[in-house]
């Protein structure tokens, strides 16, 4: 596909953003439940081989591991912080994709 390892990291990138803030908000949302660990996501080992790799196919289908973290309690305020970030770090791989897209458009325009 034309473009698409221009964009495919900003794509999974966003993919991730979008699976951490559904963790987050589970995890603000049961902050007060007895013996509740809470949630993370993070890419597995292939993500970071793949982007080395300039291999877009990789990156594509580089997993997204979900797992719990060893704290036993939910600090909300943290978690809300977190949240802020990770939607502003969605926010740029948006903008970056956007971009990129705007590249191929005129490249292809230009003809």
């Amino acid at each position: 596909m034309i473009g698409d390892r221009d964009l495919a990291i900003p794509g999974r990138m966003m993919d991730l953003a979008a699976v951490r803030n559904k963790l987050m908000a589970h995890n603000v949302a049961n902050a007060d439940v007895r013996d509740f660990k809470p949630l993370q996501a993070d890419f597995d080992a292939s993500f970071a081989e793949a982007v080395m790799a300039s291999d877009a196919r990789g990156v594509r289908n580089a997993g997204i591991r979900v797992s719990r973290t060893a704290a036993g309690t939910v600090d909300s305020e943290a978690e809300v912080a977190a949240m802020t970030k990770n939607s502003g770090l969605f926010t740029a791989f948006s903008e970056i994709a956007s971009f990129r897209l705007r590249m191929l458009r005129a490249a292809i325009n230009s003809k």
